[in-house]
């Protein structure tokens, strides 16, 4: 995800810096700026180049400054809020498909602050079929029905959700089961049905790059794997493929992890990352020099994701291997 944190008091600069070094080390936040004062001119400049908008200043400015820019909940970035204070972190925009929701438990755990979060199905304890889609990297289509469908959930009813077998460790999230009737069908998509109405949730690619020095075990790949889905919130099952370098297509290691995770490993060319080109990749001078390439795991992900692909996860090392995991857009 891309922040940016914008302030308008010195108190609120210097809480915005301290944010800054805990995002900076989050691997799932590929990229974080600090703004400070200009606050129209900031936000009219660059609203819709980052995925979440953190503004330390009055919820009264923010609301004023963001609402000649927003145009709909499926598109908007999240927006939250921080009292100079630091003692609250509230989700102003974009709760569900936005994920400010999450992000508002996010920082608020970073900074020591109480989460404020007003929608309805949350405050029920239930989950939103849009914070569902949000969550899992799901496409959704017939949107107008989810109004109705979430309503309902946070009434205390239940929507059938028919789920491909790769997601059926959702049978067992608690917070899933008290919102839905879960079934397992073999199609590859998610249908939600509802009075009705059928939701039609499609699973966008998700690729993880793998890079390693030479030699490792399965067991280290596995577990990278494993570890660095942890920071996303995603099991295993929710990956589509695992991609690797053409220098890398015989380590035992990766090849034995791919097969243990039930995952077609694809190889890309060397030739192919050292043509690559993305704004979100981060260069290794050390395999630069090896390869003559300035990554294995990141572009390695994103051209296996597809076409305006995204990181969601810049690369990380465990012991040995890096892992960074990108999906389809």
């Amino acid at each position: 995800m891309k922040f940016a944190i914008i302030s308008v008091t010195e108190q609120g600069h210097k809480l915005a810096k301290n944010l800054l070094e805990y995002l900076e080390n989050d691997p799932s936040v590929i990229k974080v700026d600090v703004y400070h004062k200009n606050v129209n001119s900031t936000l009219n400049k660059c609203f819709e180049e980052y995925d979440c908008w953190v503004g330390i200043m009055a919820s009264g400015i923010m609301v004023r400054s963001v609402c000649p820019l927003i145009k709909t909940k499926f598109t908007d970035p999240a927006v939250l809020v921080i009292g100079e204070n630091g003692k609250h972190v509230i989700s102003l925009l974009s709760g569900h498909m936005g994920g400010a929701n999450h992000f508002a438990v996010k920082l608020a755990g970073m900074i020591g602050a109480v989460p404020v979060i007003t929608t309805a199905t949350d405050l029920a304890g239930k989950m939103g079929l849009d914070t569902l889609a949000y969550q899992y990297w799901l496409e959704l289509d017939h949107r107008i029905s989810i109004k109705n469908i979430n309503q309902n959930i946070a009434a205390g009813g239940k929507v059938d959700l028919y789920l491909p077998t790769k997601f059926d460790f959702l049978k067992n999230h608690p917070i899933v089961n008290t919102s839905y009737k879960i079934d397992i069908w073999n199609k590859t998509f998610i249908q939600a049905s509802f009075s009705g109405d059928e939701i039609v949730l499609t699973p966008r690619r998700m690729v993880a790059g793998v890079g390693s020095k030479k030699g490792v075990t399965e067991e280290q790949v596995f577990f990278a794997l494993r570890s660095a889905l942890q920071h996303l919130h995603l099991p295993l099952s929710r990956l589509d493929a695992i991609a690797t370098a053409d220098i890398k297509e015989d380590e035992e290691g990766i090849k034995l992890a791919a097969i243990k995770s039930d995952l077609p490993l694809m190889i890309k060319s060397l030739e192919e990352i050292r043509n690559f080109q993305h704004p979100d990749c981060t260069t290794s001078q050390l395999v630069k020099r090896e390869f003559g390439v300035g990554g294995v795991s990141e572009p390695a992900a994103l051209i296996e994701a597809g076409d305006n692909s995204r990181l969601i996860l810049k690369k990380t090392a465990y012991n040995g291997v890096t892992v960074a995991v990108a999906v389809a857009i």
